[in-house]
């Protein structure tokens, strides 16, 4: 009586191990990259400055996109951020921030930038120019 349950408590150890291994490559796949930042370039225009950014997404559709862009000038520094990018087709997309001429003339010339990208409020991607 006593060697099956102990048997017992050993499968029941097995499945809950099991169990716990599925769910984690479960949360791992739900977690994987959905969507990514390709690139991310300065351009000057109107003179100012437009970051522009190439991204792909992997999903059928991905909602709820946001790119933030700390930007390192001669005499401060500041964030951007584009509006919620939604009904994304899986693919490659591009998207701009731009900053306006007068931050630039009153801060001087643009010298670092980093671009974020959050999904759902959360951070999935960054790039840095530097």
């Amino acid at each position: 009586m006593r060697f099956l349950r102990e048997r017992r408590f050993k499968n029941y150890i097995a499945v809950f191990f099991l169990i716990t291994l599925i769910l984690l490559l479960d949360l791992e796949i739900a977690g994987a990259e959905s969507v990514s930042i390709k690139g991310a370039m300065k351009i000057h225009r109107m003179g100012g400055y437009v970051i522009l950014i190439t991204y792909e997404t992997y999903e059928r559709w991905t909602d709820n996109l946001l790119f933030r862009v700390h930007c390192q000038f001669d005499e401060g520094e500041f964030i951007f951020t584009s509006g919620s990018i939604d009904n994304l087709e899986r693919g490659w997309h591009k998207t701009e921030v731009a900053i306006s001429d007068v931050v630039k003339k009153r801060y001087g010339s643009l010298r670092e930038y980093k671009v974020e990208l959050y999904r759902n409020g959360m951070l999935v991607d960054t790039k840095n120019s530097y």
